[in-house]
């Protein structure tokens, strides 16, 4: 082969390599693409069971977590169910009173020298739930007393329907819901003790731990309440005791603005321990247990006993009153009875604090410091207040060794709120009483002075 065919030949074959190389490479390309494309398939597939494994997990997780719901709202400590068929929580307060007295020489005559004392007035630990949502329970114990602090009672022990919205039916041990005062929680009361009025009414059939069955209900400017009531519990007394009570009670504004109370309460016994009664109360302060005015335990079938109640409060003022009179039916042969007590009282937050009205209980909530003390940066709530106090529990128709006395009582006081918990409480009692039986001197008085110290959770 000649050179010149030779070069030919290799041109030749050089042109063919050189334009068949585009079209190898091309089909090499694609190949690796396709490659690739298949990994990446491949990676999804797995990144997508990965999700898919994770997922179950999480999901098994959730299932798998608790049932119960944990909160402490102002340091209540609170469980719920997930579901929120169950809640329970656990309460408590304490009310640690001190208290001295100066009397004139015919009280001290009368009841020798009274007792400057510190007690625990009440120490109560409680729990309340709800089962079903339907139901509600309270169970609650007090280790307090008046004067004399002992190992432990039960407080309160009962069951609520409340499957009714705004109604509220109860039996067990309670307090049933009579006077505008006595419906006020220990926690919210303006002064140490509640006035006599309302002590002398819930004596009769009402007060902490009375075995009851009744309800109460309300709307958005209406409340009302009765119950059935016997005994006490502790109670040893005999008899059976049988009482019928109940309350009414209207508010104009109850959430906010101007806002008028008034209402009505009413106690009858039909059925009284021993067929006997008898009246009386300590003078607004139980540091000492010794009662000012207090009737001999007299013959009566039954007793009744009835009255208003007014309140009006707008902002940081308020203002209640209660009037009730006591009436008994003697036995054959022995007199009727008739009684009665009332008390004003009035009150103003100083650091301009609102009063709230709670139309579940018709009767006022605590004071909430707008500025808690220290925490808050601030002094917390300030409150002053006022209340004049009477009591008659004599009537001619009785011996004269069964006359109780007329009790008046000016009561001063000054609350500090230093947040919602705590609360300080200094008292001034002026207490004057006259024609009282069964004494020395039937007219006698003293002054007295008293600091609550009060922790609630």
């Amino acid at each position: 082969m000649t050179l010149r065919n030779i070069l030919l030949a290799g041109t030749a074959i050089g042109a063919a390599a050189f334009l068949a190389a585009p079209a190898f490479a091309a089909s090499n390309t694609q190949a690796e693409l396709d490659a690739l494309k298949a990994q990446i398939e491949a990676l999804q597939r797995k990144v997508d069971d990965v999700e898919i494994q994770h997922g179950n997990a999480i999901k098994s997780l959730e299932e798998r977590k608790s049932d119960v719901i944990v909160g402490l709202k102002n340091g209540r400590p609170s469980f719920e169910s997930a579901d929120g068929n169950f809640t329970f929580e656990l309460s408590g307060r304490a009310h640690l009173d001190w208290g001295g007295y100066d009397q004139d020489d015919n009280s001290e005559a009368n009841f020798g020298g009274l007792g400057n004392n510190m007690n625990f007035r009440r120490a109560i630990i409680g729990a309340s739930g709800t089962l079903m949502k339907d139901f509600a329970y309270d169970l609650s114990f007090n280790f307090g007393d008046s004067g004399d602090e002992k190992a432990g009672e039960v407080y309160e022990a009962a069951l609520h329907y409340i499957g009714i919205d705004g109604v509220k039916l109860s039996i067990g041990a309670i307090q049933p819901k009579l006077t505008l005062d006595d419906s006020t929680s220990s926690n919210d009361i303006t002064f140490i003790e509640r006035a006599t009025a309302a002590n002398l009414m819930t004596g009769i059939g009402a007060g902490d731990g009375r075995m009851a069955v009744g309800g109460a209900g309300n709307t958005d400017n209406f409340f009302a309440a009765a119950y059935y009531t016997m005994g006490s519990i502790g109670d040893t007394d005999d008899g059976d005791r049988s009482n019928i009570l109940g309350r009414v009670a209207f508010a104009t504004s109850p959430k906010e603005g101007p806002n008028f109370h008034i209402g009505l309460s009413g106690t009858y016994a039909a059925n009284l321990a021993n067929d006997s009664i008898s009246f009386g109360d300590r003078p607004e302060l139980r540091v000492d247990p010794t009662r000012m005015i207090n009737t001999t335990s007299f013959a009566a079938d039954s007793a009744l006993a009835y009255g208003p109640e007014l309140a009006f409060n707008y902002g940081p003022f308020r203002a209640q009153g209660e009037y009730y009179i006591y009436t008994t039916d003697g036995l054959a042969g022995s007199p009727d009875a008739e009684f009665d007590a009332w008390y004003l009282q009035a009150s103003w937050i100083l650091t301009g604090e609102s009063y709230k009205y709670s139309m579940s209980k018709a009767a006022y909530s605590g004071v909430s410091p707008d500025n808690p003390f220290l925490a808050g940066g601030g002094a917390g709530a300030w409150e002053l207040a006022a209340r004049y106090s009477s009591a008659d529990l004599n009537d001619n128709d009785l011996g004269i060794g069964d006359q109780g006395g007329e009790q008046d009582i000016i009561t001063l006081g000054l609350n500090w709120y230093p947040n919602k918990n705590v609360r300080f409480m200094l008292n001034y009692l002026n207490v004057d009483v006259e024609d009282r039986a069964n004494v020395a001197n039937p007219n006698f008085s003293h002054d007295a002075i008293a600091l609550r110290t009060q922790f609630t959770f």
